[in-house]
C-alpha cells in the first residue's frame, strides 16, 4: 500500500508542474502506462487473495465488491478502446468512473485510509488530451480497487462486521452430573478469529457471585463454555465477546441462565 502511495504522490507532484506542453504530456503518458502496470499487478494479487479467502470462508464475502469488480474491469476495457480512438467521446467514461468511486466509498465505509485522493480535477479538463486524461483515470481506478481489496482482506472490514452484532446466541447443549455445556454461536463471530476473545465477567449462583472454574473451547459455531462440579441452584453467566482493532475494542455481551437440580 505504501509503495502505491509513493508512486501516486510522485505522479501528483510531477503533474503539478506539467502544463499543456505536448511533449511533457507524452512523457507522462508513458509514465502513467508503466505506473498502471505496476499497480495492476498489485491489484491482481490482492484480488486473488480475496477470492481465495471467500471460497474458504464464504462469510467474508462483500457482495457489493463482488458486483463492482467486473464493472471496473469493463470500464478499464472501454477506456483502453477510447485511448486507441482519440476521437471518441470520453464524458460517459468519466461519469462511470465517478459512479464507481462513489460505490467504493460505500464499501469501505468512507474510511479515508482506504480512499484515494483524486488528482487535480484541472488535469482532467479538455485542456489536456483524451489519452492523458484517460490514463490518469485508469491509474486512479486500479489504485482505488487495490485499496478496496486491501480493506476486504484486513481486520478493518471484520471490525465493521463486528459492529453489526447486538448479541451472541447462547444455548445449553448438555446438562449432566452437575456439569453444563453452553454453546455460543454467531455467523459473524465464527468467521472472524483474529483478535477475538471470550471473557467471562461473572457467574452468579442464586444471585450471588460465585468463583467457578470453566473451560472455553472453540468449535464450528465458534465456542463452547463448559462448567463442572456445580452446586444445586439457579445460575446466571455473563460474558463478553471482545474484538480488538487498531482504533480500540468492540464488546458484544452475552448471557445464559440455567438451573442445576
Amino acid at each position: 500500500m505504501r509503495k502505491l502511495l509513493l508512486l501516486y504522490y510522485l505522479l501528483f507532484f510531477a503533474l503539478s508542474s506539467c502544463e499543456k506542453n505536448i511533449d511533457e504530456q507524452t512523457d507522462f503518458n508513458s509514465f502513467l502506462e508503466s505506473n498502471y502496470e505496476f499497480n495492476n499487478r498489485n491489484l491482481n494479487q490482492n484480488r486473488a487473495y480475496y477470492y481465495t479467502r471467500i471460497e474458504e470462508i464464504p462469510e467474508k464475502k462483500i457482495d457489493r465488491l463482488n458486483n463492482l469488480d467486473p464493472k471496473v474491469e469493463a470500464l478499464i476495457s472501454d477506456i483502453d478502446k477510447a485511448i486507441k480512438n482519440e476521437k471518441s467521446s470520453i464524458e460517459n467514461l468519466i461519469s462511470e468512473y465517478r459512479i464507481i468511486l462513489d460505490e467504493i466509498k460505500q464499501i469501505v465505509k468512507f474510511d479515508k485510509d482506504y480512499l484515494i485522493t483524486e488528482l487535480n480535477q484541472r488535469k482532467k479538463t479538455k485542456n489536456y488530451s483524451n489519452k492523458f486524461r484517460l490514463n490518469i483515470i485508469k491509474n486512479e481506478l486500479v489504485i482505488a480497487m487495490n485499496y478496496v481489496f486491501e480493506y476486504a482482506n484486513t481486520a478493518k472490514h471484520y471490525a465493521d462486521g463486528f459492529r453489526k452484532l447486538d448479541s451472541i446466541n447462547t444455548r445449553i447443549t448438555q446438562i449432566q452430573n452437575n456439569s453444563i455445556k453452553i454453546n455460543l454461536s454467531s455467523d459473524i463471530a465464527q468467521s472472524i478469529k483474529e483478535n477475538r476473545h471470550i471473557i467471562i465477567d461473572n457467574i452468579k449462583l442464586n444471585g450471588i457471585n460465585e468463583k467457578i472454574d470453566y473451560k472455553i473451547m472453540e468449535n464450528h459455531s465458534f465456542a463452547d463454555i463448559e462448567l463442572d462440579s456445580l452446586k444445586n441452584g439457579k445460575y446466571t453467566l455473563n460474558g463478553i465477546l471482545r474484538y480488538y482493532h487498531r482504533n480500540g475494542k468492540i464488546d458484544i455481551p452475552f448471557r445464559e441462565t440455567f438451573e442445576i437440580k
